[in-house]
């Protein structure tokens, strides 16, 4: 009894011998300075210390029973430490990594999942990969180089209008969402990357799914899905300037300054910046304004942060693109004509592209968003906002007739010439708002996403004729031809579950509701008014198997419907010209408004990859396979206002392989590439074609063609070196054949047949190999600049005259050698 009362006498005393005081230093990572405040714990308890404003900390220590300390701190990754691993003579230097605001916590992990975990095929651009390329492209060019991606530019420079396509498929099927909040315009769904200038300044991530999109990202997809994370926070207050001037005029001002934390808990940040080009091609000009406003408060287990962001946009037009002889011709290429011949030997333009042919628009985007710790399992998460559009834009109308602007006498008119060299003003106004929850419940297994979206968009379009001649007494600007307003109501539901089976197998079950309600209605002179309801259950399964730690295995199978945009249904603003809804009719030749002609489109994919990554390389093969109903695909001709003409095709196929690879051989050199092979072609549809020598109307069948848009390879390669602040990249992609409508290699046959049935001859897009090259040198400036960045840019290297992307007899030019230089200067 003696003997066990000395032993629990000498404890205390045997401990205290085994206290030690660990001294350290914290830092970010990224930036390399202190962090001032972080917090150091030891696990499991309340005893711990912040840092001082060197970063240092000093705590105590038991050896035999505090085994791990964690450091934190708001915005950083936390780490944690094994004290037995560690040299306790020696300071331990602690570096932190930036991680995403929590607000966004639930929709990254839901979409992207650990790595060698996940059930689809994705890639990602982490800030600093954005940084290191970003000069004045939009996202399109910005994201081409990954898997399957490809972009063009209608200007030819990469500013103005850029659309982009991932796995051929247009942006108008591919969703797209900023901080969790869908981005396609409801009426039409597409992308306008021009109305958010100089977002990817202000970008922290960008999540790229390729094929069937998930419900946690939004609204369904048929290529893939974009999701932008935006996010400009530090710790410590920051100011930068900057500066670029390059080829066509272009210049670029920026400024932006952060606050830092504030109290421990607030942080504010806003950028403003201009981007002016004359353009590559003639009146191609850009007049780009933006503004990115964010302020976030941190609680214990509530994160808040509310983003303002958006741009005046001004640019001439260029939406026409030049006949294919004209490509190669460095006196032709750089042209933009409204009207033209075709006929290369005896070749004019009809029309030139009118200085007053012009847009302007302004979308401001208003974004309050919340994360809500409610327990360490559960977390909710909401997305509130209201987006705003106004705007016009002048184009050509001398082919207009009074008949076509309604100059008639039934309205008000005496018209006895047809107005001459007239500019249509399209005017259209939009407003957005919605919420959109989802709620993360983690349980033994696994995870469970569920969440909802809730958006209403209603929008009101008018044309009037801005400038004529010979216009007739009485005419006021505020007359219009047409008038109608728009509409769409937008509810999704979704439930995902990721569910993991054994260490080795992980499993994933989603669906998704989603119902939409198109609407047209006020219209002026035909009173087309209706309503079209769809509703679409998009169920998706995946399997992970991970062979090892660093061997992953994946398989995924979805089914997508998609409605068809408003204009498929009715475009209402080319009444005028003969457009009527494209309904079913009776035998008096009234609309069926509930039985539209064109249908919503249905694929069934399936994905199945392997990925493998060590300290050195990480690769990855993926299979895919996308089968359709009622595609709808681009026929290969352009609207008035140079968008594609589309409709359904009956059964479509899409199968390709995709290969990538990142290898890393030692510290300064960094390889990426990647390839796609694929093939894309209409298993059973048809066409009509108007026999020019007859009158009459033949249906043509174009099964087993290839889809025009696709192309057969893309290739892309990123070379990276560094050498302490130097960095050199080498950019290159090459895109092989493809066509610009659906004719495949047919359409000699069918010229032959009907003569004159189309205004070209030529519908292969030639493959062509693009490189850029882009040279960064960085370097401090203490103690008044913190950090000073030198850009330069030489894009298309090689001096290449191709074509990037065509439709029918519009072929679009890139622009040829080009330089652009940039500085910043961080405060």
């Amino acid at each position: 009894m003696k003997k066990i009362f000395l032993i629990l006498l000498f404890i205390p005393l045997l401990l205290k011998a085994e206290e030690i005081i660990l001294n350290g230093r914290v830092f970010s990572r990224l930036e390399g300075n202190p962090l001032y405040l972080a917090n150091v714990i030891i696990e499991g308890t309340s005893k711990g210390t912040p840092t001082d404003k060197n970063g240092e900390f000093k705590i105590t220590v038991s050896k035999l029973i505090d085994k791990v300390i964690v450091v934190s701190f708001m915005g950083y990754e936390t780490q944690k430490i094994i004290i037995d691993t560690i040299n306790i003579k020696n300071p331990l230097f602690v570096y932190l990594d930036k991680k995403i605001l929590n607000s966004q916590t639930v929709l990254i992990e839901g979409i992207t999942g650990k790595k060698h975990e996940q059930m689809f095929t994705y890639s990602d651009l982490k800030k600093n990969d954005i940084q290191d390329k970003y000069t004045t492209q939009d996202l399109p060019e910005m994201i081409s180089y990954l898997p399957s991606t490809m972009f063009y530019s209608e200007g030819g420079n990469g500013i103005g209008y850029n659309y982009l396509n991932i796995r051929g498929f247009d942006q108008r099927r591919i969703s797209v969402s900023v901080n969790g909040i869908p981005q396609n315009e409801p009426e039409d769904n597409n992308v306008y990357w021009l109305d958010m200038p100089d977002l990817l300044s202000n970008t922290e991530l960008i999540q790229i799914q390729r094929g069937a999109g998930s419900g946690i990202s939004g609204y369904p997809s048929i290529g893939g899905s974009i999701n932008i994370i935006t996010s400009n926070f530090s710790d410590k207050a920051n100011s930068s300037l900057g500066f670029g001037i390059g080829d066509y005029n272009t210049r670029k001002y920026s400024i932006s300054v952060g606050s830092g934390v504030v109290d421990e808990k607030y942080s504010f940040y806003f950028s403003l910046s201009n981007l002016l080009s004359t353009g590559y091609r003639d009146n191609s000009w850009s007049d780009f304004k933006s503004y990115y406003l964010s302020a976030v408060r941190f609680d214990k287990n509530v994160t808040t942060q509310i983003n303002v962001f958006g741009g005046i946009v001004k640019d001439g037009l260029a939406y026409t693109g030049l006949p294919k002889f004209a490509i190669t011709n460095t006196s032709l290429r750089t042209l933009n004509h409204s009207y033209w011949s075709a006929d290369e030997k005896n070749f004019t333009y009809e029309l030139m592209r009118r200085p007053e042919e012009k847009e302007e628009f302004s979308q401001p985007h208003f974004e309050i968003l919340n994360e809500v710790q409610i327990n360490k399992d559960v977390v909710f998460n909401s997305a509130l906002f209201l987006i705003i559009g106004s705007g016009y834009f002048d184009y050509d109308a001398s082919w207009a007739d009074s008949n076509y602007f309604r100059l008639t006498n039934a309205n008000g008119f005496n018209t006895t010439t047809n107005p001459g060299n007239a500019i249509i003003r399209a005017m259209v106004e939009n407003k957005q708002w919605g919420w959109i929850p989802r709620l993360s419940i983690k349980h033994t297994n696994g995870e469970l996403i569920t969440g909802a979206e809730v958006r209403i968009h209603r929008s009101v379009h008018w044309g009037s004729i801005n400038y004529g001649e010979n216009l007739p007494a009485g005419l006021t600007p505020n007359f219009r031809y047409y008038y109608y307003e728009g509409g769409k109501d937008i509810f999704n539901f979704f439930v995902n579950e990721n569910y993991r089976l054994s260490d080795n197998i992980k499993l994933m079950g989603e669906v998704q509701l989603a119902y939409n309600k198109y609407k047209l209605f006020n219209e002026k002179y035909t009173n087309y008014d209706f309503s079209i309801n769809n509703f679409f259950i998009n169920p998706r399964i995946g399997i992970n198997y991970k062979l090892t730690e660093n061997f992953g295995s994946y398989f995924s199978a979805a089914y997508v419907t998609r409605e068809p945009r408003l204009k498929n249904y009715y475009d209402a603003a080319e009444s005028s010209g003969g457009a009527v809804p494209q309904f079913e009719t009776d035998v008096n030749g009234n609309y069926n408004f509930d039985n539209p002609l064109v249908k919503p489109e249905k694929m069934l994919s399936f994905d199945l990859g392997i990925n493998y990554k060590n300290s050195i390389m990480d690769y990855a093969v993926n299979l895919y396979l996308m089968q359709f109903k009622d595609e709808i695909i681009s026929n290969g001709q352009l609207d008035r206002f140079g968008q594609p003409i589309t409709g359904n095709m009956n059964k479509t196929i899409h199968y390709g392989v995709e290969l990538s690879t990142v290898t890393k051989p030692n510290s300064f050199l960094e390889i990426a590439a990647n390839i796609n092979i694929n093939k894309n072609y209409i298993q059973d549809g048809f066409t009509y074609i108007e026999d020019n020598a007859t009158g009459t109307i033949v249906k043509q069948d174009l099964s087993d063609n290839k889809i025009g848009g696709f192309p057969n390879i893309l290739f892309n390669t990123i070379v990276k070196a560094t050498y302490n602040n130097l960095s050199v990249q080498f950019l290159a992609k090459y895109l092989g054949k493809f066509y610009s409508d659906n004719y495949d290699d047919n359409l000699n046959k069918y010229l032959n047949l009907f003569p004159g049935f189309v205004e070209y001859s030529d519908n292969v897009v030639e493959p062509y190999f693009l490189a850029n090259v882009i040279v960064n040198y960085e370097f401090g400036f203490d103690p008044v600049f913190k950090n000073v960045k030198f850009t330069f840019q030489i894009n298309n290297i090689f001096n290449k005259l191709y074509a990037s992307y065509a439709y029918g007899k519009e072929f679009f030019p890139g622009a040829e050698r080009n330089y652009y230089f940039s500085t910043r200067v961080n405060f």
